[in-house]
């Protein structure tokens, strides 16, 4: 349904619900169970492609271990537990940037239209497969100045057309959700439209980060004003290592990670500690940082006692993300 004014499930993408539905009558028809089965289970697979993607970038068993730990240890990551998309869409992008990485197109393409199915920053998967492919034909972002690289790419176009058109269905999955929208309510972006009655407004993420700035400022010491305070750090945290995840993994990754955390900055900043469970490239370099011994207890340490406070918090009712 869908009101004007009025909070509507239309703002939550369809598929982890779509997800639900198909467990549900195996447990039967426990809603709650099978939220918490597809969670757990989509959790489970994307660490498997999470360590997968880490042993193929960093080339380091003990790099591909910390990684996941220090995901599994993030202090939000109680989420991947819970009714909660997080897990599914998790999977989705890591497995499109590893098959993306392996060469894999179709698979790639494939996991990317899941992704933009689960959450419209899904749909940023598109760019990263297709600057994969770029890659692939010697084309860059740092080299785009060259004569070479644009000769390359018109070679490899001509070559792997086939995969160009395969990689481009990625942003059906949002594609088909604007069209049920539109022929079930005229709203073909209703799932925006709709963030209003949530208690969010699109005023763009410079105006957002500087009012949430002001009101953390402003209130001072308070369990939701913790949060705030949290979410702004870890914006400013994630942004500020996507710099040598540039320098690391390239300018897709990069990107991704920056547009990961500034498109729901365009209305809040309040759940940005649980949008940051998805910037997979910057637990990869975390991995490889926690070669450093020191390093590795510091992280470990306060992500775990953050996520026992959280985690804590929240089973009390209390929003934290």
């Amino acid at each position: 349904w869908l009101r004007p004014g009025q909070r509507s499930n239309v703002a939550f993408f369809p598929l982890y619900p779509l997800a639900i539905d198909f467990v549900a009558p195996v447990v039967g028809n426990n809603t709650v169970l099978a939220g918490v089965i597809v969670s757990n289970l989509a959790f489970l697979f994307a660490l498997i492609f999470l360590y997968l993607l880490a042993r193929l970038e960093n080339g380091s068993h003990q790099s591909a271990r910390r990684t996941v730990f220090y995901l599994a240890v993030f202090p939000t990551s109680f989420f991947f537990s819970m009714m909660y998309s997080e897990s599914l869409f998790l999977l989705f992008v890591i497995a499109a940037a590893y098959f993306a990485r392996r060469r894999l197109w179709v698979w790639a393409a494939l996991m990317g239209v899941l992704a933009s199915a689960s959450r419209i920053v899904g749909v940023l998967t598109w760019g990263l497969v297709m600057a994969e492919w770029l890659q692939a034909q010697g084309w860059q972002l740092e080299t785009i100045h060259r004569k070479e690289s644009w000769l390359n790419l018109w070679q490899g176009v001509k070559r792997d057309w086939l995969h160009v058109l395969v990689i481009a269905v990625i942003p059906l999955g949002l594609l088909s959700y604007v069209l049920f929208l539109k022929t079930t309510f005229n709203d073909p972006v209703a799932f925006s439209t709709v963030q209003s009655a949530w208690g969010r407004q699109n005023i763009g993420p410079a105006a957002v980060i500087l009012r949430d700035v002001q009101a953390f400022l402003r209130e001072g010491l308070t369990v939701s004003n913790l949060s705030r305070g949290l979410n702004l750090a870890t914006m400013a945290a994630i942004l500020g290592l996507s710099v040598p995840v540039w320098r690391r993994y390239g300018a897709s990754y990069a990107i991704f990670t920056i547009l990961a955390m500034l498109i729901p900055a365009t209305s809040a900043t309040q759940s940005i500690l649980r949008y940051a469970l998805a910037c997979f490239p910057v637990f990869l370099l975390l991995g490889v940082w926690g070669k450093n011994t020191l390093f590795d207890r510091t992280y470990t340490i306060i992500s775990a006692v953050l996520l026992g406070v959280l985690t804590t918090i929240f089973v009390n009712w209390i929003f934290v993300a």
